[in-house]
């Protein structure tokens, strides 16, 4: 199945209808993620999920929908981890499934010569971008503050780093997107890690548990490694998490800056559609 998918030339049947319905969901999504605090509606996702499955079932492929299942699963399975830990949030995991759903491949105007899932360099695109923006906009506010805490000892991470670059460079399997795409996404690591303390701060308030709302990010690491064990904080405030925590006589600090995603993604989407060869070796 895999095998017929990606090298078999297979085009997408009712492609400029999953793309019309793809890019409604997504900006539908991206406006209350950005306009909303970030609250998208329940009742917009589980839509937009459900309509992504009927397209799949109107336009039925054999190959292509069982792709485009196993797809959908496999990442939804891996981004749910990374829900848990609260590195990814429920609205984003129902937005990439239901993509994911309605474009498995890249549509055949784009020109790629195997049936790469679209959803890779629409990930690539806008990874890359919210990365960027994420770093230019705390980096402002970072650099404003008279006292930081910069850990500099990850600078030493550069030296192996441009040894890397060096043998890469003058290797045959050079590529410059590929270059810059690594040189960004490293950049953007030493950023992070430099100042990870202050962009925590910077992220974060203290706030009660009666303030908590179902999804905020908890931040562990910033508060009392004593408390956290004894009354067994988790990451992610569930509701159950929270009726529980309401109970307890505790502060916690809880990530309430943190940008939304979606609109990178609906533009990581419009990106892919036009520049994805350029991430192939050329």
């Amino acid at each position: 199945m895999i095998e017929e998918v990606v090298f078999g030339n297979i085009q997408m049947p009712g492609e400029l209808f999953r793309l019309i319905i793809a890019f409604i969901g997504v900006s539908a999504a991206a406006y209350y993620d950005l306009f909303n605090k970030k609250n998208v509606p329940d009742t917009l996702l589980r839509v937009f999920l459900a309509v992504a499955f009927i397209t799949n079932l109107i336009f039925y492929q054999e190959q292509l929908f069982l792709f485009s299942l196993a797809v959908a699963l496999f990442f939804s399975a891996i981004g749910y981890i990374f829900y848990r830990v609260g590195q990814l949030g429920g609205a984003d995991l129902f937005v990439l499934a239901s993509v994911m759903l309605l474009l498995p491949i890249h549509p055949s105007f784009v020109g790629m010569p195997f049936g790469m899932p679209f959803i890779f360099s629409t990930m690539i695109f806008a990874g890359l971008l919210f990365s960027v923006y994420v770093m230019i906009t705390f980096g402002i506010k970072l650099f404003r503050q008279e006292k930081r805490r910069p850990r500099f000892a990850y600078l030493l991470m550069i030296v192996p780093y441009a040894i890397f670059s060096y043998v890469y460079v003058t290797s045959i399997l050079f590529s410059p997107v590929y270059f810059t795409i690594l040189t960004i996404l490293f950049a953007v690591l030493i950023f992070f890690l430099v100042y990870k303390e202050d962009l925590s701060y910077m992220l974060a308030e203290k706030i009660k548990p009666e303030y908590l709302e179902p999804e905020d990010v908890i931040a562990l690491e910033l508060m009392d490694a004593e408390i956290v064990k004894k009354y067994d904080i988790k990451r992610l405030a569930t509701e159950e998490e929270i009726k529980r925590l309401k109970s307890l006589d505790v502060e916690l600090w809880v990530y309430t800056q943190l940008p939304p995603f979606i609109p990178f993604l609906l533009i990581g989407m419009f990106l892919a559609l036009f520049f994805s060869r350029s991430l192939l070796f050329m």
